[in-house]
């Protein structure tokens, strides 16, 4: 049974590191920095909830308070992340930071403000 656990909280904490490490390289790799934002919250939360998923696992049969100090954690990880992405994402919106050449549709234009001074510049 330990071996089981083991393997379990081995394969969470490599595919945990697995979906930073992505993130990390989307930071870098993307256009602009909604797309930067997009891959910080999509797959880092995922990474930061397996790897929290694998700590469980392996802590759970020597103390039984890891378990919900662990949910407690992801539930706090799900319910942050994508809202302050969103609000640093329509601050940017709003404060006209360039978009990558590629980005071919602005679908917000008609329901979100804009500020009337220069878009922010040297940020491409």
């Amino acid at each position: 049974m330990q071996t089981l656990l083991e393997i379990v909280a081995s394969i969470a904490l490599l595919l945990g590191t697995f979906l930073v490490v992505v993130a990390g390289i989307g930071l870098v790799r993307f256009p602009d920095v909604f797309c930067r934002m997009h891959a910080a919250s999509k797959a880092g939360t995922l990474g930061i909830v397996m790897m929290l998923l694998g700590t469980i696992v392996i802590f759970l049969p020597s103390d039984l308070s890891v378990l919900a100090r662990g949910f407690l954690a992801i539930f706090f990880q799900f319910l942050t992340t994508p809202a302050a992405t969103h609000l640093l994402a329509r601050a940017a919106y709003i404060r006209q930071y360039p978009v990558s050449d590629r980005t071919a549709v602005d679908e917000l234009k008609a329901f979100l403000p804009s500020l009337p001074d220069e878009p922010v510049g040297g940020l491409e």
